[in-house]
């Protein structure tokens, strides 16, 4: 009797179905995400204004270092942030406290010379698009939106800011 031979599949049959399969799967979902991608980098980018705090910065360094036409940079990054804007207010720093019989007060900021600290609201050109959720993203690829703190530093200072506002520019 003759019977002819089961074939059988080898082990190098299935590598190779195996990487074809993997090969066709990554090039379906390479064209996927660069179809659904927000960060393309021929995206037209737009002129926004982000606006900040400044938290309990020295008197002398807001006067001195938060001018008009001062660049700055994301500390974590060195990617340039954007150039601060006229209108820089200054108000003295507010610390709330909590007494031991559950009450609310407000701190007086009563130092003198170096000591003495302010609250800053300051606003900065950038430039950013939003994406398709419509969130901001700086420079077409870092998102950044109301309440976010950054270290941001210019030639002369370092400070950490919380983001209040951000507007498309006229």
């Amino acid at each position: 009797m003759n019977q002819p031979k089961k074939q059988h599949i080898g082990a190098l049959d299935v590598i190779i179905i195996v990487i074809v399969l993997v090969c066709a799967v990554s090039v379906g979902l390479r064209m996927v995400m660069t179809r659904n991608s927000d960060l393309d980098k021929n995206v037209q980018l737009d002129n926004y204004i982000v606006s900040f705090k400044v938290m309990g910065i020295r008197d002398s360094s807001a006067k001195n270092y938060l001018q008009k036409g001062t660049n700055f940079y994301l500390d974590d990054s060195d990617e340039f942030f954007g150039t601060l804007r006229e209108g820089v207010t200054v108000n003295d720093a507010e610390a709330y406290y909590e007494m031991p019989d559950g009450t609310i007060v407000l701190a007086a900021n009563n130092s003198s010379g170096d000591l003495y600290r302010v609250d800053a609201e300051c606003s900065l050109d950038v430039t950013g698009k939003l994406d398709s959720n419509g969130y901001f993203l700086l420079g077409g690829n870092r998102y950044i939106g109301r309440g976010k703190e950054l270290l941001i530093y210019s030639k002369y200072l370092s400070i950490t800011v919380q983001i209040t506002d951000i507007t498309k520019a006229q």
